[in-house]
């Protein structure tokens, strides 16, 4: 076996699916009744193809000192689709949500707290492991003037939506989380975009202050990181949804074998482009979510409560993998040592580490996120 072969990423997800059975066994904290329970176990799903996907990567970085995608098209749609479903459950949550209240007022203050006490605490978890890898790998020493250092340090915190500069001029910065954080500048782009958005959906508008907000952010971003229009369009995907289950009966009628036969389909379409940047490969992990986002539970897979309980861990599982990869081979078993595994050892010590990585992001949610989750609820406004 070698990290390529599809059996890889099956035995992955066999143990990721056994921890989580044990943990949920103890420690029982998802709503298995949920308004949108396809969309959690899709969550669950998504957030261990990010894993395998960067998994593949550190055995090509271990031996070649390059981090680039996988050459397999599976490993690397594991990482590309997984993200643009990402995306487009973002956008059918919040414009569900938007939709929801056209007649009444939206609640502006209360959703972008809620946005920063559920992305944040998290990402400054990990960004403190990161700063901290980064000294250590740098022997404690400043390499770069003192303003520059600091400068470095605010685009991270942040959450890069300024630029990615690598900390202390260190290039392993970005090694250390396998640059995972490359998505959140999108993430706060549809947030902080979603009041102009809402101009085609609410009657009652929002603040003139949130709307100057909302277009100097999304000006601001466009400055830096230029349209991006194949991560745009995951954004609008996303979006198809909402609309035809508030304007159509067409949900009634997705939850049968012939719409999750639609999605096998497309799945194995998608394995035919070596990127999601494609507009034709976009069309078909489109078509996959509203499927699912409409009703469809894949043959009732999305249903299962260790799904869903993946799916509630998910942002600690995307944000905290690498890091533990990162731990394992450069800190654990040296990068020298690493060269030296064969490629079922390296199988097996990926292996090894899945329920690692499925219990810290246990530990992650229960500890860190879902605490501020509940704060943010408290905060009167």
């Amino acid at each position: 076996m070698n990290p390529s072969n599809p059996l890889f990423s099956i035995i992955i997800y066999a143990i990721a699916f056994a921890t989580a059975y044990i943990i949920n066994l103890k420690f029982k904290f998802v709503n298995t009744s949920g308004r949108y329970e396809n969309i959690d176990g899709l969550r669950g799903f998504l957030a261990l193809g990010v894993f395998i996907h960067h998994a593949n990567i550190w055995f090509k970085y271990i031996n070649e000192g390059v981090w680039k995608e996988p050459n397999s098209n599976l490993y690397n749609q594991f990482g590309q689709t997984s993200v643009a479903l990402f995306f487009m459950i973002t956008s059918f949550l919040f414009v569900t949500k938007l939709l929801d209240s056209t007649n009444k007022p939206y609640n502006w203050n209360r959703f972008f707290i809620s946005r920063i006490f559920r992305l944040a605490p998290m990402y400054y978890f990990s960004l403190f492991i990161i700063i901290a890898f980064v000294m250590i790998t740098s022997n404690f020493k400043i390499n770069v003037g003192i303003p520059e250092f600091i400068m470095s340090l605010f685009h991270w915190f942040v959450f890069t939506i300024t630029t990615t500069k690598f900390i202390n001029n260190n290039p392993l910065t970005v090694i250390i989380n396998a640059n995972v954080n490359w998505s959140l500048p999108f993430e706060w782009l549809f947030y902080f975009a979603l009041p102009l958005i809402s101009l085609l959906i609410l009657k009652i508008k929002p603040p003139k202050f949130y709307l100057i907000i909302s277009f100097g952010f999304v000006a601001l971003f466009i400055l830096v990181h230029g349209l991006e229009l194949h991560h745009i369009s995951s954004f609008i995907g996303g979006a198809i949804a909402p609309i035809l289950i508030k304007y159509s009966s067409v949900k009634k009628n997705v939850n049968t074998v012939f719409y999750s036969s639609i999605i096998v389909i497309c799945v194995a379409l998608i394995l035919f482009f070596k990127t999601s940047e494609s507009i034709w490969c976009k069309l078909l992990i489109a078509i996959i979510f509203n499927i699912i986002a409409l009703g469809n539970s894949m043959f009732g897979l999305l249903k299962s409560s260790i799904l869903k309980f993946l799916g509630e861990i998910c942002y600690s599982t995307y944000l905290l993998h690498g890091i533990i990869l990162f731990t394992t081979f450069y800190f654990g078993f040296g990068m020298e040592a690493s060269k030296q595994f064969s490629q079922i050892q390296y199988c097996l010590i990926i292996f090894s580490i899945t329920p690692i990585v499925v219990l810290v992001s246990f530990l992650g949610y229960k500890f860190i996120e879902k605490p501020f989750m509940d704060l943010s609820k408290k905060i009167k406004i």
